[in-house]
């Protein structure tokens, strides 16, 4: 409620503005025309008027007045000025909302996220907005006014504040109250504001928003991230846009993860197996060379793991519940998959050493199979490791950044079995073409038949 004091040709006048149910407490007559009426009937007309503005979802500012003498207008407490005003009339204000925030809102339902408004406006008001926008489901749906959180004690609110999504009529301390509560049912709270109000809230929050515009150098402060364009539609998309960089990040792990259990396992499989000669290489020779295993560390698996980065999200990612935020990221059977396949292709790389001893290659002609059984086994992997699922159910030219850096993996690694610089620095050799086909495509093979059993079978451990 605001109130100015005003002097005339006739004296002095007192006019407010303020929320009509406020005002009316303060008021003992309305103004009807020109005849000022202090009936029942008149303030039941009143009240009428401002609950269809409200449930139209029209916000309402009443007006008043009252006359007052000299002394009262230069000297009178404001307790004393702001009553037994004469209510002249209510305005119904209308702020609709965008079509893109209905929709976002759509959006974050979908994503299991639940959408609260905390507002200052009527509880009818409050209400139908609630409804337009899609936050509740009923046009009768509870709304809490802050009078109601006064008279509740912490237990009682923590009863009811997972199955409330409006509430009007509030002050700061009932929106540090509400995020509480929240927080205390292991809900993850984002708050936004923009007035100092909302401050406290903000702080309260695990994740304030502050609006970059429109927002007090304080509420910005207290915040976590700041909306530069003050739309509720970035906040849709930040969730979007932070579940795609979570996504990508654990499918690095993933896929970096799996091909290093792979050349842990190479080498000690060769460590402790290969004991004796086979054909015309000798007993203990490493499966991989140093820097075979540098060269795959640092191009063929680190160059397409980066690229993972600039993937898109899976289709179905904005319907997925809220991760718990405790949860590891090798949570929901990343830590069964990496060691299932990593397992399978490490061996891979072994066998394919051995059997090119046994076939008579020599030593740098075994572990230059091996090294390409080890980059083109990655290449083929990290197509699956793009999917939480499968390789099945996403686009491999989805990300071209990722078919540009296994292009870029697996054309240099074929080089530097050819190239006579990098035959005597790494130790590799050049092949045979029956023998490059082999070592691209046999890799592929575990990657394609385990993301096919479990494609069809829905096996969720690889």
């Amino acid at each position: 409620m605001m109130s100015v004091i005003v002097q005339n040709d006739e004296g002095f006048y007192v006019y407010t503005k303020g929320a009509p149910d406020v005002l009316m407490g303060k008021a003992s007559r309305i103004l009807i025309g020109d005849i000022v009426d202090q009936s029942e009937q008149s303030k039941d007309n009143f009240i009428k008027v401002v609950d269809d503005y409200a449930d139209e979802a029209l916000r309402t500012l009443a007006v008043a007045y009252k006359k007052v003498d000299e002394e009262e207008a230069l000297y009178g407490a404001t307790e004393d000025v702001e009553k037994d005003f004469i209510l002249t009339g209510v305005a119904g204000i209308i702020d609709p909302p965008r079509e893109e925030v209905k929709e976002s809102i759509r959006q974050l339902h979908d994503a299991n996220i639940n959408v609260v408004m905390i507002t200052g406006d009527h509880k009818k008001t409050a209400r139908a907005i609630a409804y337009d926008l899609g936050i509740v489901k009923e046009k009768n749906a509870t709304v809490l006014k802050g009078i109601d959180l006064e008279e509740m004690s912490d237990q009682e609110l923590y009863a009811e504040v997972k199955n409330v999504n409006v509430y009007a009529r509030v002050t700061p301390e009932h929106k540090q109250r509400i995020v509480k509560q929240l927080q205390n049912h292991q809900q993850v709270v984002a708050m936004t504001g923009d007035g100092v109000n909302d401050a406290p809230a903000l702080r309260a929050a695990d994740i304030g928003v502050a609006m970059g515009i429109t927002g007090t150098e304080v509420t910005k402060d207290s915040a976590d991230l700041i909306l530069l364009d003050d739309k509720f539609t970035t906040i849709e998309k930040s969730v979007y846009s932070g579940r795609t960089i979570y996504a990508n990040i654990k499918n690095f792990m993933r896929h970096e993860l799996t091909t290093n259990v792979a050349e842990v396992l190479a080498l000690v499989l060769g460590l402790v197996l290969f004991r004796s000669s086979v054909g015309n290489v000798a007993a203990m020779t490493p499966t991989l060379t140093a820097l075979m295993v540098l060269w795959v560390n640092m191009v063929s698996d680190a160059i397409p793991s980066f690229s993972l980065g600039y993937d898109v999200a899976e289709t179905d990612l904005m319907k997925e519940k809220p991760r718990n935020p405790n949860e590891s990221i090798l949570a929901n059977h990343t830590w069964s998959r990496v060691l299932i396949r990593g397992t399978v292709m490490g061996a891979m790389v072994y066998l394919g050493f051995l059997l090119a001893a046994q076939n008579g290659l020599n030593a740098s002609e075994a572990q230059t199979v091996a090294f390409l059984t080890l980059v083109y086994g990655q290449l083929w992997h990290v197509f699956d490791a793009r999917s939480s699922r499968t390789l099945f159910r996403r686009n491999p030219f989805g990300n071209i950044r990722l078919v540009g850096a296994v292009l870029f993996a697996g054309v240099s690694s074929f080089l530097v079995t050819i190239i006579p610089f990098f035959n005597s620095v790494m130790g590799t050799a050049q092949l045979t073409l029956p023998v490059y086909l082999l070592v691209i495509f046999i890799p592929a093979l575990p990657t394609l038949i385990l993301s096919g059993i479990k494609e069809v079978f829905k096996i969720k451990i690889w």
